[in-house]
């Protein structure tokens, strides 16, 4: 049975593009991002993030997300961040990722049916580019995406909508014929800004709906119901409906 998925109006247009955000929406990174983050911690006499802290500040990518920790210790002014923990955290997490992180149910699946129906893929994420390399290469994703944009070639990262216009940009597209699918506020952000539709991942790590979402899908095959839906009644879609 298809997950439940919510429409407001007004109806979204059918995509020839759907952008995803990787990090608590395609995969959990939830367990190695914390391990990750705690062993750089211990290393230089900080206390433990809690999971919770660590899911709250997940869509920030690593750097961002030791960059608060730290902050947050007052071990660092805004901004600054130790390149010699920034880079033990991503040689752990490298280690730790392809063993532990895990495709949220239905992922793979959602790709290969929006694939079939004509949809290409992409990725638009605050994750650096070895990062991704290896999640996707432990998934077998490695040839799923048309374009990926992420921290090492981005020339600004999520809230802003640079990123994403910058994976439209590469596929030949307008923000009307797109959707970026995420799970945060700052995925919601980027799409506003960039003018594009927010499908909201609700099993992800955003725990509550960000503003401007234009659908919500509770799990990933709810992806595959939305555009069936947009394709079939482009006209009009009952706000709020849900399967």
């Amino acid at each position: 049975m298809t997950a439940g998925a919510s429409i407001s109006e007004p109806p979204l247009p059918a995509p020839q593009v759907l952008v995803f955000d990787v990090d608590g929406t395609l995969i959990d990174t939830l367990r190695p991002m914390r391990q990750a983050l705690n062993e750089v911690l211990a290393a230089i006499g900080l206390q433990p993030w809690s999971e919770a802290a660590v899911r709250d500040h997940l869509s920030l990518g690593l750097q961002g997300l030791l960059r608060t920790a730290l902050r947050s210790a007052a071990e660092l002014p805004p901004g600054d961040c130790d390149r010699a923990s920034l880079s033990q955290l991503l040689q752990r997490y490298l280690v730790l990722a392809p063993r532990q992180a895990r495709c949220y149910e239905g992922a793979s699946a959602m790709l290969d049916q929006a694939r079939a129906a004509g949809c290409r893929l992409a990725v638009c994420s605050n994750a650096a580019g070895p990062v991704l390399q290896a999640l996707f290469e432990a998934q077998g994703w490695h040839s799923r995406f048309d374009a990926v944009v992420h921290a090492g070639n981005a020339v600004a990262l999520k809230p802003s909508g640079q990123p994403l216009m910058q994976v439209l940009a590469q596929l030949g597209v307008s923000p009307a014929q797109a959707w970026l699918i995420g799970d945060s506020a700052l995925d919601a952000a980027c799409a506003q800004a960039a003018g594009c539709a927010f499908v909201w991942f609700s099993g992800g790590y955003g725990g509550v709906p960000p503003q401007a979402v234009a659908a919500q899908v509770d799990a990933l095959d709810g992806v595959i119901e939305l555009l069936a839906r947009a394709r079939r009644r482009p006209d009009r879609i009952n706000s709020g409906q849900r399967l």
